[in-house]
């Protein structure tokens, strides 16, 4: 059957932004193998336009496509928006199939993920069945081909992933005591949190957090207290480091200064909810540190 314009049959590939290479050879390979017989969206690719409204053109796609084929990596399974678009394609009767790959496997799929027959990237027979399914589904004759064509163009798995509940990469955390101008000539104190990557891999980190002694509370630091700008997340590469200029006094902890030493270690999660962490040795140090300053300003009338 051939179909054109807006009659082809609709493919949603749902993914997180760090997979956008995996969501676009998926793409490429079942054009190329469809003969174009059906529209596979993928928003990171070129799926929406300058000046469109981004949303609504997503929900247009949901909820007019027959398959919604979701990437599932550890990283993109906690993202609520990958659940929200598999979601959206179940209550309209799309069928939808979960792809493992990186460091997830099908049975450890999440709910409701986990409900779903699911399919690797990385096995043979699965590829084949990925084509298969979706041919039928549309109404397309299904073509012999090699499933090691999807496999060889997919990008390298990232074997970081797959050892995500053992070995953490090498991601260094400090925290010290630095010092910046008032504007007018005088000196304030802060303290720096910094994360390192010293790993032959990017990680994704969300904002910084310092734990709270004796409780499973936690401080989290979404601005700095320099610009007053929202903390940068996302990926930090091999090589290069973040740093968050805070300001202790701002800290919204009951009581006064001492409460300060509730505070414990500083840690970085990423987004397969590993955590980098500093030691609460240090973040005391520098709390010490801030306040001896402070209180030396001051004496001193600053």
């Amino acid at each position: 059957m051939s179909q054109t314009g807006k009659d082809k049959p609709i493919v949603f590939v749902s993914h997180v932004e760090e997979d956008a290479a995996v969501a676009s050879k998926i793409k490429n390979w079942l054009e190329d193998n469809l003969l174009e017989g059906v529209e596979v969206f993928v928003s990171s690719d070129e799926g929406i336009k300058p000046g469109d409204k981004w949303e609504e053109c997503i929900i247009e796609k949901l909820k007019n496509c027959s398959i919604a084929l979701v990437v599932c990596t550890q990283m993109s399974v906690r993202q609520p928006w990958v659940n929200f678009e598999a979601g959206g394609a179940l209550v309209k009767g799309a069928r939808v199939i979960p792809l493992c790959y990186h460091g997830q496997r099908k049975e450890t799929l999440p709910r409701p993920l986990s409900s779903l027959e699911a399919l690797d990237l990385s096995e043979q027979n699965d590829v084949s069945k990925l084509l298969k399914i979706i041919a039928e589904e549309v109404g397309l004759r299904a073509p012999d081909v090699d499933p090691n064509e999807l496999i060889r163009r997919l990008p390298a798995r990232n074997y970081e992933e797959l050892e995500a509940d053992g070995k953490l990469p090498d991601i260094r955390v400090e925290v010290n005591l630095v010092m910046g101008s008032d504007g007018r000539g005088g000196v304030l104190h802060f303290i720096s949190i910094e994360a390192q990557n010293h790993d032959k891999n990017s990680v994704f980190l969300s904002w910084p957090s310092i734990a709270i002694k004796g409780s499973t509370d936690r401080l989290v630091i979404a601005k700095d207290s320099v610009y007053h700008l929202p903390v940068p997340t996302g990926e930090l590469k091999p090589g290069d480091s973040r740093s968050i200029i805070v300001n202790p006094a701002e800290f919204k902890l009951e009581g006064n200064l001492g409460d300060l030493e509730q505070l414990g270690e500083v840690f970085f999660s990423d987004k397969i909810g590993r955590k980098f962490k500093g030691s609460a040795e240090d973040t005391q140090k520098a709390i010490e540190a801030w306040k001896n300053a402070e209180a030396s300003r001051t004496h001193d009338g600053v």
